[in-house]
C-alpha cells in the first residue's frame, strides 16, 4: 500500500495537519506516525495543563528564528483568529484572558479530545509507538523508515517536535530524520528554561517577585521582559526569564558572557528612591537596616542586598552613604552573569532545528524536494511563553496540510 501523505508526528502540528488534508481531500490515505503510546501527550501538559492555544498580540519578540522574518510570513497580527475558527470548528469554545486564549474549560484535554476525534472520524490511520529513523526520496514517492517497518507515501509532513521535554516524548534523534537528504538544520538549544547564575543566590531560593529582566552583553541590551521572577538555587526562573533564555542560550552557545539585569522597583524613579530612602532614615533612625528594605522588597531580597553591600550595622543610621547608593544601585540594577541553561528535560522548548531558508512559507515545502512538508517546533522558530508555539505549530500545520491536500487535488484533476 502506498499512501498518499504520511504525518509524521501527534503534537498539535501533525494532527492539524492530518485533519487539513481530509478537509481538502477527503479520500486521501493518511498515515500519522508517532512515537508516544498515544497523540497529544505535549499538550496536556501546556500552560500547566489548561493549554494556552494562542495570544492576540503579535510584535518582533513573539518569534526567535536565525531566519529572523520567517514567521512572521505564517503569523500576522489576526492570525489567531485562524486559530480560534479551526478549534470553534472541532467545537472547542475558547476564551480570552486578557490576550491569552484557552478552552473555556480551561483543560488541555479538550483540546486533544476534540483533535482526536476529528482523526478518528476522518480515518487516519494512526501507528502509535513507533519511531521515524529516516525519509528517503525516491523519483515519485518518498519511504518513511521507522523502527518497525517502511512504508511508502506520495508526501511527507515532518512534524515530529524537538528535543524539548523527553519525558514528554521530545528527542534530539528528530534532527538527523532528513540528514541523508542533505536538509540543513540549526544547531538546536534548549528553550524557555531557567538560567545559571554564576553567583551564589541559594539565599534567594524559593522567593518569587514581580520584577523588570533585562537581558545584556556586551554592553547591548537585547531584551526586556517584566513579569514573575523564580530564584531555584542559583537558577533565575519564571515566565520572564524563560522569553530570555532563547537569545541568552544563543549568546552562551556564541561563547559570549550575558547578564540579567533585575529591576525590583520599576515603578519608582531613582529620584524617588534615594527620597524614599533618605526619608525612612530620617524618620526610622533606630530602626533595624532590614526595616529600610522590608517595604519594597521580599525580606529574602533584602537580606541579600544587605549582604552583597556589606551592610553589618544594627541600625538605619549607621549605613553610610556609600552603602545606600549601592544598596540603591541592587534595588535597580541588580546584576546575574549567567553560566548555562537548563537541559532539554527541564525546558518546554527548544530553539534551532531544519534551517527555514530552505522552507517555502507559502506551502512549509522543502525547497527542491516537492511533497516534503515541515510544520511546527521541528523547524527553527520558537516562540516565547503566552500561547505562541502552539498557535505556531497550529498555523504552520495548517498551511502545509492544505499544501499536501490541494497536491492531492492536482494530480486528481490530471
Amino acid at each position: 500500500m502506498i499512501y498518499d501523505v504520511i504525518v509524521v508526528g501527534g503534537g498539535p502540528a501533525g494532527m492539524t495537519a492530518a485533519i487539513e488534508i481530509k478537509e481538502a481531500a477527503p479520500e486521501a490515505k493518511i498515515l500519522l506516525v508517532d512515537r508516544n503510546k498515544k497523540v497529544g501527550k505535549k499538550l496536556y501538559a501546556t500552560g500547566n495543563g489548561k493549554c494556552n492555544i494562542a495570544n492576540t498580540e503579535l510584535n518582533l519578540s513573539s518569534y526567535h528564528s536565525e531566519n529572523e522574518f520567517f514567521p512572521y510570513q505564517i503569523v500576522g497580527v489576526e492570525s489567531y483568529r485562524d486559530v480560534t475558527g479551526f478549534f470553534d470548528e472541532l467545537g472547542v469554545v475558547i476564551t480570552d484572558d486578557e490576550g491569552y486564549l484557552y478552552p473555556m474549560s480551561l483543560q488541555a484535554s479538550t483540546v486533544v479530545w476534540a483533535l482526536t476525534d476529528r482523526l478518528r472520524i476522518h480515518n487516519v490511520a494512526l501507528h502509535m509507538s513507533e519511531e521515524v529513523i529516516s525519509v528517503q526520496q525516491n523519483e515519485h514517492s518518498y519511504s518513511v523508515i521507522t523502527d518497525k517497518d517502511t512504508y511508502e507515501t506520495y508526501s511527507v509532513i515532518m512534524a515530529p517536535g524537538s528535543a524539548a521535554a523527553p519525558k514528554l516524548g521530545g528527542t534530539d534523534r528528530v534532527y538527523n530524520i532528513l540528514s541523508k537528504l542533505g536538509v540543513p538544520v540549526i544547531t538546536p538549544r534548549p528553550a524557555l528554561c531557567k538560567l545559571k547564575s554564576k553567583c551564589d543566590i541559594s539565599l534567594l531560593t524559593g522567593v518569587r517577585v514581580r520584577a523588570c529582566a533585562v537581558l545584556e552583553c556586551n554592553g547591548e541590551k537585547y531584551y526586556r521582559e517584566q513579569g514573575e521572577i523564580q530564584f531555584n538555587n542559583n537558577y533565575l526562573s519564571g515566565i520572564a526569564i524563560f522569553n530570555l533564555s532563547i537569545q541568552c542560550a544563543k549568546l552562551i552557545y556564541d561563547g559570549c558572557r550575558p547578564v540579567i539585569e533585575l529591576e525590583y522597583v520599576p515603578h519608582m524613579s531613582e529620584e524617588k528612591l534615594h527620597t524614599y530612602m533618605t526619608e525612612f532614615i530620617a524618620h526610622n533612625a533606630g530602626r533595624r537596616p532590614e526595616a529600610m528594605l522590608n517595604g519594597l522588597v521580599n525580606e529574602k531580597i533584602g537580606a541579600y542586598i544587605l549582604q552583597i553591600c556589606n551592610v553589618n550595622c544594627t541600625k538605619v543610621s549607621d549605613v553610610s552613604e556609600r552603602q545606600i547608593t549601592e544598596i540603591e544601585k541592587q534595588l535597580k540594577h541588580m546584576r546575574f552573569e549567567i553560566t548555562d541553561t537548563a537541559g532539554y528535560e527541564e525546558c518546554q522548548a527548544a530553539s534551532g532545528g531544519i534551517d527555514t531558508r530552505c522552507i517555502r512559507p507559502d506551502t512549509m515545502e522543502i525547497e527542491g524536494m516537492p511533497g516534503l512538508y515541515i510544520a511546527g517546533e521541528y523547524m527553527d522558530v520558537v516562540g516565547k511563553c503566552g500561547g505562541y508555539n502552539i498557535m505556531w505549530a497550529v498555523l504552520s500545520g495548517m498551511r502545509a496540510g492544505f499544501a499536501a491536500g490541494k497536491r492531492i487535488q492536482d494530480d486528481q484533476n490530471k
